[in-house]
């Protein structure tokens, strides 16, 4: 085989998501060992808040760069030994990319479940709201392109790519990085969800509204990155009030697909006694008359399942996280579909078709490819880990 291990390196403990994403019960199946390398420590000052599922496999929690240095180097085979990154490659990780470097391991990363995104303002005018943190990390980002471009800090070796623009999700990288670089074509975690549901019979269909909760004001990834978000009792009664709208023009109820963080959503009431479903969510979108949506990646379900989407956005978002907002706006403008505020009183106006070219355009940027769409990612992998150079 060409590699017997494989070690997965994260600055957040393990999850169960994760570990099902990266297909770590596959490969320890398949006789290659598993180990997961949490680099919390290394990064965040504390990980109380964060989810630990790290009992699911074998898990090194490394607290000190001295410390990861002694297990690189404590690896009998390490040339037989695959890192993968689950890590955007950007400045912070500068210190533990030298390392990695200095002892030349094998390096991959999954570049994926990337969709498209509005531009970003200017630097110049996001000056007013920009933190210290942004700063220091932008100057840390420079660097690193520039020891990455005088080879001082290792590319890739492996890239696992879903799509043709799914390069994107890696960070700062662009096409003239992927030079050289193995790349190998999979499939994004959406598509393959699809890939398991698609040839199922629907036990029903078309009596509902989905809409693709993401948790807006609450999401803990805004604490954890300091991310400018709304509050909670601004959003939700907003969008209950549109709910009612909606549900009244089409007779049907809205059924909420919640995301898998909204722990919240398991001991109180946020949307006035809906349907509140957790882990569903390609099963849901299978089912749902159409799709409401904000820029949840979420979107691959309906666009794999060829149902309409509208999305949503409102004053409050706009305002209060306006990167959300023109997301909105792009995403509608790229699928050929319509959006609207939550906070005015028109009609909704949701498209009469969807727009076959453009929901095809964006399964092949995004999704999937012509080799891989009708295999699962998971069988792609495991042939790659496995077979011999």
């Amino acid at each position: 085989m060409r590699f017997d291990k494989i070690i997965y390196i994260r600055y957040m403990p393990l999850t169960k998501k994760i570990y099902t994403d990266f297909y770590m019960e596959e490969v320890e199946k398949a006789g290659l060992e598993v180990e997961y390398w949490d680099l919390t420590a290394l990064f965040f000052k504390s990980s109380s808040f964060m989810e630990d599922a790290s009992d699911l496999v074998n898990t090194k929690k490394i607290n000190s760069y001295l410390e990861l240095e002694q297990n690189i180097k404590s690896e009998p085979m390490l040339s037989k030994v695959l890192f993968i990154s689950i890590m955007t490659f950007e400045g912070r990780i500068i210190k533990l990319y030298k390392l990695l470097t200095k002892y030349n391991c094998q390096l991959s990363v999954f570049g994926r479940n990337m969709f498209p995104v509005a531009s970003s303002k200017s630097f110049l005018q996001n000056i007013k709201h920009i933190r210290l943190s942004t700063i220091v990390n932008r100057f840390k980002t420079k660097k690193l392109i520039k020891l990455v471009n005088e080879g001082k800090i290792k590319k890739y070796d492996i890239v696992f790519l879903g799509g043709s623009l799914g390069w994107q999700g890696i960070g700062v990288i662009d096409l003239n990085y992927l030079k050289g670089i193995e790349q190998v074509k999979v499939n994004s975690d959406d598509y393959d969800n699809y890939l398991l549901l698609k040839n199922q019979d629907s036990v029903s269909s078309d009596n509902y509204i989905l809409f693709l909760d993401e948790y807006l004001p609450l999401h803990p990834d805004t604490v954890l990155f300091n991310i400018k978000n709304i509050k909670e009792e601004d959003y939700y009664p907003q969008l209950n009030d549109y709910f009612d709208r909606v549900e009244k023009q089409f007779n049907l109820p809205v059924v909420i697909a919640a995301h898998p963080k909204a722990i919240r959503y398991k001991t109180e009431d946020f949307f006035n006694g809906r349907k509140v479903v957790f882990h569903e969510t390609v099963e849901l979108t299978k089912n749902a008359a159409f799709v409401i949506a904000h820029d949840s990646t979420s979107i691959n379900y309906p666009i794999a399942f060829n149902k309409k989407i509208h999305f949503i956005t409102s004053k409050n978002i706009l305002n209060g996280i306006e990167m959300v907002h023109r997301n909105v706006l792009h995403f509608a403008n790229y699928l050929g579909c319509n959006y609207q505020f939550i906070d005015d009183i028109d009609e909704i106006n949701l498209i009469d078709k969807i727009n076959i070219k453009n929901y095809e355009n964006y399964k092949y940027s995004f999704q999937t490819s012509a080799e891989t769409e009708n295999k699962p990612t998971s069988e792609i992998f495991i042939d790659f880990l496995k077979k011999d150079l």
